[in-house]
């Protein structure tokens, strides 16, 4: 059966603790109250038995009043409860067990008589008058007595025991508590190990492990808690370590990508810097130096570019810009880069807007994003085919779809497209000036605009670029 919540636990344990403590008290007081009398006389023992003793004194008259009646008398009166004075009619002592004086003389005796005197809460003394045959009052006798339980039974142990029964409930609970707070205890000590443990391993930079416990109270949630902090913390420093992993990779990437270039160009300096080239090839080589630096710099300004939108603090700068406007102005920039390749270029743009609002964009960033589009395709795409460029511009985003009939993508392609570093044709590395970067780049921007970007094939044959972004809108035109 599960456990449940420690706050019900506790509310029944206390319950329990109080209800047991009251069975067993009273059955430990019935007990007692069937035993009672073999163990102590009751408190008002003794004083049930002064009418007896009254009967037997007035049978004797004034006889009592005889120092030869004590023996008698101490027969007549028990020792243990009564103590007795027998007082003359002057209120002396004749004789007696109580050697305290009651009386003090004949005027309180004769104001006192038939009377009982209270000394304190238990203490009592009761005044019986002697007569003599013609009922004349000849003295008294003071018969004290206490309203307290007293000892019955020889066993001392027993006795004191019996007088401790008051004490019962408080020993009961006290005997219980502990019992209870042992068994809570050991439940509480199980979650609570469980978490010292999860704590050390994760101290020791140990996480492949599993926090299991799964009771119906309030630990559960806290060891549910700590299982989600380690799952988080491990796949956190899983990522972190991926990162870092890429990082190695991008810089092996790096290094790897600006060794040719930048081997070229000391290969080649050198050659004319030692002077063993002819006159005529001055010329190929310092375009071969030429190239290959630009081949470096394009890597290192993609790699600024990365740098910067990776940046935490990376915001973007937007501004009011008419969106149509500068769309159409980047039109003549891809005609002419399509026709020095004899590439047929053609832009389509669809305003759909309510309102024709002067939108807030990063235009650099956009025109970063579709640069790096349009050169993908040209890259791909022959003499003779074509790339067109349609936009749709809703009140809400904008969005543009990049069609062209080149060689399309290939499965590894749609992989890794947007991944950094990824050359769809290994083979050209950096023959194109291609860094492996621009695809990166412009996922990047597109996720920083709140927007997403994903590539496919174009049917019978080419490739289809599609993305979109978000606007701020400001003032009506």
């Amino acid at each position: 059966m599960k456990s449940k919540s420690f706050k019900k636990q506790f509310v029944v344990t206390f319950i329990k603790i109080l209800l047991l403590s009251f069975i067993f008290s009273f059955l430990s007081f019935f007990i007692w109250i069937r035993v009672f009398d073999h163990i102590s006389y009751p408190a008002n023992y003794y004083e049930k038995q002064i009418a007896d003793i009254v009967e037997s004194i007035n049978e004797n008259y004034d006889n009592v009043l005889d120092k030869s009646f004590e023996n008698k008398m101490n027969e007549i009166i028990p020792h243990k409860g009564v103590l007795y004075q027998v007082l003359n009619k002057d209120g002396n002592i004749v004789y007696g067990t109580l050697n305290k004086k009651v009386i003090e003389d004949k005027k309180e005796l004769v104001t006192n008589i038939n009377s009982t005197k209270s000394f304190n809460r238990t203490s009592f003394a009761r005044i019986i008058p002697i007569l003599d045959k013609d009922d004349n009052i000849k003295g008294a006798v003071v018969l004290s007595y206490k309203l307290v339980s007293t000892q019955k039974t020889s066993n001392t142990v027993l006795f004191l025991l019996a007088k401790s029964m008051i004490f019962l409930p408080f020993i009961f609970i006290i005997m219980f508590t502990f019992i209870y707070a042992k068994k809570l205890s050991k439940e509480i000590n199980k979650p609570v190990n469980i978490l010292l443990n999860a704590s050390e391993k994760i101290k020791n930079q140990d996480l492949d492990f599993t926090i299991e416990y799964n009771e119906n109270n309030e630990f559960t949630k806290l060891c549910n808690a700590f299982e989600d902090m380690r799952v988080n913390l491990k796949d956190s420093l899983i990522k972190q370590w991926d990162l870092e992993e890429k990082r190695r990779e991008n810089i092996a990437n790096i290094a790897h990508d600006l060794k040719t270039p930048l081997t070229i160009v000391s290969t080649y300096s050198e050659a004319l810097i030692d002077d063993t080239v002819k006159e005529e090839k001055f010329k190929d080589y310092i375009e071969v130096i030429k190239r290959n630096n630009e081949r470096a710099l394009i890597l290192l300004e993609d790699m600024n570019k990365i740098s910067n939108i990776e940046n935490p603090n990376f915001i973007l700068e937007p501004v009011e810009i008419n969106i149509v406007k500068f769309l159409k102005l980047k039109e003549k920039d891809f005609k002419l880069l399509c026709e020095e390749k004899g590439i047929n270029f053609k832009i389509d743009i669809i305003d759909s807007r309510e309102k024709k609002f002067i939108n807030k964009f990063d235009i650099k960033s956009i025109e970063e994003i579709l640069d790096n589009c349009i050169s993908n395709s040209i890259r791909y795409t022959e003499k003779g085919e074509s790339i067109k460029l349609n936009i749709l511009c809703n009140d809400e985003d904008i969005k543009f779809s990049i069609i062209d009939t080149g060689k399309g993508f290939s499965n590894e392609d749609l992989k890794n497209l947007f991944n950094k570093f990824y050359k769809g044709d290994k083979s050209r590395s950096f023959t194109t000036g291609h860094s492996g970067l621009g695809m990166y780049i412009a996922k990047t921007i597109v996720e920083k605009h709140g927007g997403n970007i994903k590539a496919y094939n174009n049917n019978p044959k080419g490739a289809i670029i599609e993305f979109n972004i978000k606007p701020k809108h400001d003032t009506i035109c």
